[in-house]
């Protein structure tokens, strides 16, 4: 009972301190778009909302005066927009964005129930342009703003005072550079006028391929002309003539034709060339000592880029079978370049690089291991195969122990009877006359009376066997035969025991002495 009565206690008061709260304490406002941003010159509105009809609805806006707004008032500033006051709703619209009314804006509900007025809050952020973007890079390895390969590079961007903070992206020519060379920017406030400056710094290790590539920070802020600002410095990076895959291969050269050979170079600052022909050198702007072959000066493509070209008056045969060898070089490094030419044509897909060559290759390997594998598992009878392994085992036996078909009462296994080849040798529409070697002869059954010559003629007349199989290495033939159902009159060949798992027999045919004497006169 006591704790019903605790329970029972407090309930009376939470209800009371709620009738109590209710006189007190405001009610809750609903703000749309708590926070806006605009440029100056545009036009912005703000939306209050209660759930009871108000009294009245009042605006303080940095820069302006305090409003009080209903239907119907308005002014050059600021006019009241929404279905009324008596909807709940205190909506106003400021017509031109100053700068002085950046800030926080406040609106101020008179409710009848309350005897506090309610209020909401809300921010205008009035975009001002910070200062264009300053990009500062630390020296080279010699102190100057000249780098080479694998100087690491370290450069700041600053935007000042933005409102709001601008935000920063880093190029180097046209590529982003990735967020792993940059560290987190840092922000800085400048409270008097609500306005913010950004820091970023960038480290790179410099590679051949950044030479006369921009470095550029780019800042993005609505205040901007065209949404950005950039400031940008080009890269002067020196390194050695770069390598190339050996040899060059040039095609579709013609006999009898002019024809210039053309490599392109990847350095800085711009080589010095000069070329080897069986052993002669030929510095650029000269001619070998038949005056046929012209070294020309190397070419700028920009970017660390130049062609040096070699033309020959008229290509002969020797030409296609010489080795060029071109020889780069400049203040940082040198580099040779052993080039070949052939009157064939371009090969289709020798713009295929290396990776995707051996990429080919790859595959085809592995195609060729996985068929590897399955016919390993066909011969084995392994995984898939395993069925059909079970099935040849089960083939593989039956050759020795043969399924009975016959009654109960004569039950017996098919006989696998070993026959010489000769048996199946035909001469003259007969079984042929020689004799095997090292025959063991069948002994005829006591019961049998005919005579050689029956015999002969009986297995001449006798069916054939069901099956047979020669083997070529030995020279001999297997037969089943069923000598139950057998009807001929023939000779019943010797078998093993009944209970052994495999039964052979041997026949082997003697031919009668007539059938000799007839033979030897038909040759």
């Amino acid at each position: 009972m006591e704790l019903m009565e605790v329970k029972s206690i407090m309930l009376l008061l939470v209800t009371a301190m709620g009738f109590f709260t209710q006189g007190i304490l405001s009610a809750q406002v609903d703000v749309d778009k708590r926070e806006q941003t605009v440029l100056v010159g545009d036009q912005v509105s703000y939306m209050c909302r209660v759930a009871v009809p108000l009294q009245y609805c009042r605006v303080e806006i940095p820069g302006l005066r305090s409003y009080n707004l209903n239907r119907g008032i308005s002014n050059a500033d600021v006019s009241y927009y929404g279905e009324g006051l008596d909807a709940g709703q205190c909506g106003f619209t400021v017509h031109r964005a100053k700068d002085d009314n950046n800030g926080e804006i406040k609106c101020t509900l008179g409710i009848a129930s309350e005897a506090q007025e309610s209020v909401g809050t809300m921010s205008l952020v009035v975009a001002r342009a910070p200062k264009l973007p300053e990009l500062d890079l630390s020296r080279g390895a010699d102190d100057l703003n000249v780098y080479k390969v694998d100087d690491v590079l370290r450069a700041t961007c600053v935007i000042r005072d933005g409102r709001p903070v601008a935000n920063i992206s880093w190029y180097l020519g046209d590529e982003l550079i990735d967020v792993g060379e940059l560290s987190m920017p840092t922000v800085v406030d400048l409270a008097k006028e609500n306005l913010q400056s950004k820091v970023q710094n960038l480290t790179r290790r410099l590679r051949a391929s950044d030479n006369a590539k921009f470095l550029k920070c780019v800042g993005y802020h609505p205040a901007y002309a065209g949404g950005q600002a950039e400031t940008k410095r080009r890269l002067d990076i020196k390194y050695p003539p770069l390598p190339q895959r050996q040899p060059i291969e040039e095609f579709g050269y013609e006999i009898g034709k002019t024809g210039v050979i053309n490599v392109t170079i990847q350095a800085n600052p711009k080589p010095t060339i000069e070329w080897t022909v069986n052993g002669q050198k030929i510095r650029e702007g000269s001619h070998d000592n038949t005056g046929i072959m012209e070294a020309e000066y190397a070419q700028d493509l920009g970017n660390g880029m130049f062609i040096a070209s070699l033309r020959i008056a008229r290509i002969s045969k020797q030409d296609t079978e010489k080795d060029y060898i071109l020889t780069a070089y400049n203040d940082q490094g040198s580099e040779d370049y052993r080039v070949k030419i052939s009157t064939n044509p371009e090969p289709k897909g020798y713009e295929i690089g290396v990776a995707a060559i051996v990429g080919i290759v790859v595959a085809i390997m592995f195609v060729i291991l996985i068929v590897s594998i399955l016919i390993f598992a066909k011969l084995n009878g392994r995984w898939c195969f395993s069925g059909s392994a079970d099935t040849r085992y089960i083939n593989e036996s039956s050759d020795t122990e043969s399924a009975d078909v016959r009654p109960k009462e004569t039950k017996r296994r098919p006989l696998q009877i070993q026959l010489t080849s000769a048996f199946f040798k035909k001469k003259h529409d007969k079984v042929s006359s020689e004799e095997e070697p090292n025959v063991r002869h069948m002994e005829p059954d006591e019961t049998d009376t005919n005579t050689t010559e029956q015999q002969a003629k009986n297995e001449e007349n006798k069916p054939k066997p069901a099956e047979a199989t020669e083997e070529k290495d030995k020279g001999l033939v297997y037969a089943e035969l069923d000598l139950v159902r057998s009807n001929s009159p023939v000779m019943v060949p010797v078998v093993k025991n009944a209970d052994e798992k495999t039964e052979y027999a041997e026949i082997v045919y003697t031919p009668a002495k007539n059938e000799d004497e007839s033979n030897e006169k038909a040759v």
